[in-house]
């Protein structure tokens, strides 16, 4: 049987995403901070969009239309 994946906590990631910042900002200028940020928040709108049309998608699917299901009722 497959292992059920458990995802880390909020805390967690919370402490992660800070090391990270942390250790990608060490000896970097402000000028490179600021593409490094700005890379990064357009990375986590492109995931947000993502996951938020895999839940619209998931949604339309589990809905019932009576169109879609037009041959069925017939």
């Amino acid at each position: 049987m497959r292992p059920v994946y458990t995802p880390p906590s909020g805390e967690t990631l919370l402490a992660a995403a800070a090391l990270a910042a942390a250790r990608l900002a060490h000896n970097r200028s402000a000028e490179e901070l600021a593409v490094l940020s700005a890379f990064f928040c357009t990375l986590g709108d492109g995931l947000a969009l993502v996951a938020a049309r895999r839940t619209m998608d998931e949604a339309c699917k589990s809905s019932v239309n009576p169109i879609d299901n037009a041959t069925e009722i017939a």
